[in-house]
């Protein structure tokens, strides 16, 4: 490859590191960005400008800060209609209208897990929305993908393992314990790993070669999820993860 080429490549691939910035949903400053990336603000100005003009970032004109573009949005709605996640939502809905909880419907993508349908059920969040990429060790939705796949400690060592909240596993031997009993119980289960004062339940959706494609999770505050609880809404989950196992497989 050129060299030409291999700084097309690189500043491609920056600019497209850079939209991972904005998985919280937040909108930032040149500086916060730059900082995120390790690159000079100049440069980081550079890739911002280009990202503005394809459409994937807004600037706001009084503050100056960034946040995703309406490109992007379309993109999703491209992606959303082709993998049919449409076809959940009435199951995600009832779900969440039977428990008081949230319901979403997630794949795997790289390191992270990426949450594609949603219900509007989002009493039981209040305020405290989760993102839309949550990290594999953390999340109820990413144990699932761990605990039914040949994943060994290597690849668990290669991954981010933020300490979210202190409630968190980072340790890889910790996280190897953590899946062996997702498996056990056939669930994966959060308790206040993400968010203080929230846990989630995930539910793997598998295809006939029994490979999980998609998982189900049921997210809602500590004073709804209480242990006794959890068996109950285990079991409404696992039925709901069926019916859109046979729709969406």
């Amino acid at each position: 490859m050129t060299d030409s080429r291999a700084v097309g490549v690189r500043t491609v691939s920056r600019a497209l590191t850079m939209l991972s910035c904005f998985g919280g949903g937040e909108e930032l400053g040149v500086s916060e960005i730059a900082k995120r990336q390790d690159l000079a603000v100049s440069t980081t100005h550079r890739l911002l400008q280009s990202l503005v003009d394809a459409g994937f970032l807004d600037k706001d004109a009084t503050s100056g800060r960034y946040r995703l573009g309406s490109a992007l949005a379309a993109y999703g709605h491209i992606s959303y209609r082709q993998h049919r996640i449409y076809l959940s939502e009435p199951y995600l809905e009832q779900l969440a209208a039977t428990t008081g909880a949230s319901a979403s419907l997630a794949m795997r993508h790289g390191h992270d897990v990426v949450l594609l349908g949603f219900s509007r059920w989002r009493e039981s969040d209040g305020h405290v929305l989760q993102g839309v990429r949550l990290p594999l060790h953390a999340s109820a939705l990413g144990k699932v993908f761990l605990a039914w796949s040949d994943t060994d400690d290597a690849e668990l060592a290669s991954l981010p393992r933020t300490a979210t909240t202190s409630r968190a596993i980072t340790d890889v031997a910790g996280i190897r314990e953590e899946l062996h009993r997702t498996r056990e119980r056939g669930y994966g289960f959060n308790d206040e790993e993400l968010t203080p004062d929230f846990r989630t339940i995930g539910l793997p959706i598998r295809d006939s070669d029994g490979v999980v494609r998609f998982a189900l999770g049921l997210r809602g505050p500590t004073e709804l999820m209480i242990d006794q609880r959890i068996p109950f809404f285990v079991e409404l989950a696992r039925v709901t993860a069926g019916e859109i196992a046979a729709v969406l497989l």
